[in-house]
């Protein structure tokens, strides 16, 4: 098992229906390949958790890097793993927003982070999404 978590930005063009048409992809070629995870979105920036085997997340990954919707991408996580943090989620998905009054996967700036996400979820993991998902 093998965990790898990064950050990008994304390109300027993305928009909210082609982030929800990346997330169905992404959901549906994870179930398939047994990979999880979790992709926050903050503004324009995004951190996303792939967990699995590792060949299949290097591949995942390698992928990402060629893609031209996002730039700047970075990983800071790259590890092999006991167990899953995310093992119900084939990706899910949570943006911030300033709004009041939003969506179920839409966390509002000042929202207690970790109530949203796996109570078993690692500390390092839950502490680097709260944090970015609270980046003004």
């Amino acid at each position: 098992m093998y965990r790898l978590v990064y950050v990008s930005t994304a390109s300027d063009r993305l928009d909210p229906p082609q982030i929800g048409s990346i997330l169905d992809v992404s959901q549906s070629n994870n179930y398939e390949r047994y990979i999880t995870g979790f992709l926050a979105h903050n503004d324009r920036s995004f951190m996303q958790a792939l967990e699995g085997d590792e060949q299949e997340v290097r591949d995942i990954y390698a992928r990402i890097l060629r893609d031209p919707r996002h730039s700047g991408i970075v990983q800071i996580v790259g590890e092999p793993v006991m167990s899953r943090a995310f093992p119900d989620w084939s990706m899910n998905y949570y943006r911030v927003d300033d709004r009041v009054g939003a969506a179920s996967m839409v966390v509002r700036r000042d929202d207690p982070v970790d109530a949203l996400l796996p109570s078993n979820m690692p500390r390092e993991l839950l502490h680097l999404f709260a944090k970015f998902l609270h980046i003004r």
